[in-house]
């Protein structure tokens, strides 16, 4: 993947950690909102370390 990737990915995972803290604040830390948020920036984090580990 090329730089752009990286990029998309960053941006990506400070949006949806944005979104979680977002949600987290009206909301139980374990509702279903909650938790899909987390879920996805958990593979968005895995994506992009899988990313710099190609790069590698």
């Amino acid at each position: 993947m090329s730089t752009h990737a990286t990029v998309y990915l960053e941006n990506a995972i400070e949006r949806k950690r944005e979104e979680m803290i977002s949600l987290s604040f009206n909301n139980h830390l374990q509702s279903k909102e909650v938790i899909d948020a987390s879920t996805s920036l958990d593979s968005l984090i895995n994506q992009y370390l899988q990313l710099q580990r190609t790069k590698a």
